[in-house]
């Protein structure tokens, strides 16, 4: 028999619509844990469908950003279809607001991976972007350059105009990797070409605009104050993959591709070392 004052409270409780609650329920934490097993990848195992991997920050597969002042503030501009994949108006800050020109090439900012350490690492970001544009300016004499400035680190949806190279980049204390991320105009598969450190690729190539870090797989770090010197050990690779992207100038004879270096026997440390 509930007294009184206990059962007045009740009916309050009633009136106004409350439910008991449960104490002790909660809902377990979401496991963010990446890999498992041996061999786990940077950016945890690839998709089972190749797919890019939900609620990365750096996919960049999420329109809604800034917006590009170069289409105009009234339409998506001349012979641009609104909402069309060559719309460029409402870009996340993480696409290229520029596709380069046909027969150039886009230098984009380096792919820092996992994105919690990208604000802090934006001068080694910088200094490997200053090495690709010295590359490709040795690999392609005379072709038109254009660098990305942070965080511009992908081609839009429909590709971009020109060929395109970018770096995907981790670290730990001072250890540091880099992979090169080559694609030729337009909608291509991505070529991973291992530039410091040594990884494994579980896939080579990619298609356009997978997260490359969930094909890569460390085996050893290159000793961060030394990556640039040591990425120049695998200048060649980067060099021929580069070339096979961009495909002749125009306007010159048509000429033979380099051959690249065979998917699984690439790695960013040159064979005997």
């Amino acid at each position: 028999m509930l007294s009184t004052p206990r059962l007045a409270l009740v009916l309050a409780a009633v009136s106004l619509g409350c439910s008991p609650t449960t104490s002790g329920s909660t809902t377990p934490p979401p496991d963010n844990t990446a890999g498992g097993g041996t061999g786990p990848t940077i950016g945890g195992p690839p998709p089972p469908d190749g797919g890019t991997t939900p609620g990365d920050a750096q996919s960049g597969g999420t329109a809604g950003g800034t917006t590009d002042p170069a289409s105009g503030q009234n339409g998506a501009g001349t012979g641009v279809a609104a909402g069309s994949p060559n719309d460029t108006r409402f870009l996340a800050p993480e696409i290229s607001h520029s596709k380069g020109v046909a027969g150039g090439v886009v230098v984009l900012f380096p792919r820092i991976i996992p994105s919690a350490i990208a604000a802090e690492n934006q001068a080694y970001g910088q200094q490997i972007q200053q090495k690709m544009k010295q590359l490709v300016e040795k690999a392609l004499p005379g072709r038109p350059v254009d660098v990305r400035p942070s965080p511009e680190r992908v081609c839009p949806k429909a590709g971009c105009d020109a060929m395109s190279i970018g770096v995907l980049f981790t670290r730990q204390n001072n250890s540091c990797v880099a992979v090169a991320l080559v694609n030729a105009p337009g909608v291509s598969t991505t070529k991973l070409v291992p530039w410091g450190g040594e990884v494994t690729l579980k896939a080579d190539p990619i298609q356009f605009r997978d997260p490359p870090e969930n094909f890569v797989t460390i085996k050893d770090y290159a000793n961060c104050d030394q990556l640039v010197t040591e990425m120049g050990k695998a200048d060649s690779f980067v060099e021929a993959a580069l070339r096979a992207a961009a495909g002749p100038a125009t306007g010159s004879p048509s000429a033979a591709a380099p051959a690249a270096p065979a998917a699984g026997a690439v790695t960013a440390k040159p064979s005997g070392k």
